[in-house]
């Protein structure tokens, strides 16, 4: 048995871990991991936090009365009605939108219970729905997003060069063409 003393160190660890997740990550999407009938397995907890961890995210199950209390000192409101059953928080670090999908991934793998199911996230301080976070999942990646935005960039500067090149192109196409008509013509 914990003494008081160890329980309340273990509760204050708590709530300071949870503060610094929620505080660093982009996004965190509470999820139920138990479902009402049989819920994920230490297995299947495992591996989906590997999948996170590959995408900079981390899953934790967490008690519901210190994540509503850590929410409500960062100021994040409406998460009460979510916060009910077993809860676990998919953090996510970097790109929020590769976690979303991850976690859905995940739970539509997961053809038998669905689980994790998606109760709500919190992105950069705002409150989503599942529907919201689904479509959040459907957006590219970072990377592809990144590389979009590069393309959209240079495709001007890659015209232009193009432009200012085809008259050298066709002063040098008029000149090779000059020189073989002039070997030709020494030869004959």
């Amino acid at each position: 048995m914990l003494t008081h003393e160890q329980a309340q160190k273990r509760k204050t660890e708590s709530i300071d871990t949870l503060r610094a997740c929620l505080e660093r990550s982009s996004i965190a999407i509470l999820t139920d991991y138990r479902g009402p009938a049989n819920g994920l397995t230490v297995k299947q907890v495992t591996e989906l936090r590997g999948k996170l961890r590959s995408k900079n995210g981390e899953y934790r199950v967490v008690k519901n009365t210190l994540t509503l209390r850590v929410a409500k000192e960062l100021g994040v409101e409406g998460l009460e009605p979510y916060l009910e059953g077993p809860t676990a928080i998919a953090f996510g670090y970097d790109d929020p939108a590769g976690i979303a999908k991850t976690v859905l991934d995940y739970s539509n793998e997961n053809k038998a219970t669905s689980l994790p199911a998606v109760k709500a996230a919190v992105l950069d301080g705002v409150l989503l729905k599942p529907e919201q976070i689904k479509a959040l999942a459907d957006l590219p990646s970072r990377e592809v997003m990144m590389a979009m935005l590069m393309g959209l960039i240079l495709a001007p500067h890659r015209h232009i060069l193009g432009v200012m090149n085809a008259p050298g192109r066709q002063v040098a196409t008029v000149i090779d063409a000059w020189r073989q008509k002039q070997e030709g013509g020494s030869e004959g």
